[in-house]
């Protein structure tokens, strides 16, 4: 007589298979998304850290600042000691932190929710856009500009700050 396996234990062999697929399904669902969530913050700081510190890289060559307001700054730089200034402008634009220089635009960040600029005169006074910074000789007593960026991906937001300091100023 051949043994054979009954309809009841077949059964009970492809649910106890069918639960194991799933608890391990749901291990890997689970995993994926915290990689994901990882990836995501990972991206943003990065881009963020590398955003600001190219901006106060810059601003630390700063000759003269042409414009200054909360949310965007134009000044003027000899950023490849070549004798003349650069005319470079930071601001937003819809979710980008952009960086023009001439006509050309380059984004620094993406995913950018709000960008900030605070000015400061040698004393550490803050001078508040547009009262403070409307006219060049107002702008020659910035001495350092603080910076604050928030970015946003999936559910990942990232709020980081700088300061720079205008040494040729």
């Amino acid at each position: 007589m051949k043994k054979a396996f009954t309809l009841a234990e077949l059964t009970i062999v492809l649910v106890l298979l069918s639960i194991f697929i799933g608890v391990v399904l749901l291990v890997f669902v689970v995993q994926l998304k915290a990689w994901g969530s990882g990836l995501n913050r990972s991206m943003i700081r990065q881009q963020g850290h590398q955003a600001l510190s190219r901006i106060v890289r810059e601003l630390n060559q700063t000759n003269s600042i042409t414009s200054a307001s909360s949310s965007a700054i134009t000044f003027l730089a000899d950023l490849d000691d070549n004798g003349s200034d650069e005319t470079i402008l930071l601001n937003t634009s819809g979710n980008n932190l952009n960086r023009t220089e001439g006509a050309v635009i380059s984004p620094l960040a993406f995913n950018v929710q709000s960008f900030g600029l605070t000015y400061r005169d040698l004393n550490d006074n803050v001078l508040t856009p547009p009262a403070g910074t409307d006219t060049q000789a107002e702008r020659d007593t910035i001495r350092v500009v603080v910076l604050s960026l928030t970015m946003n991906k999936a559910d990942e937001t990232l709020n980081i700050s700088s300061s720079a300091y205008l040494h040729n100023q």
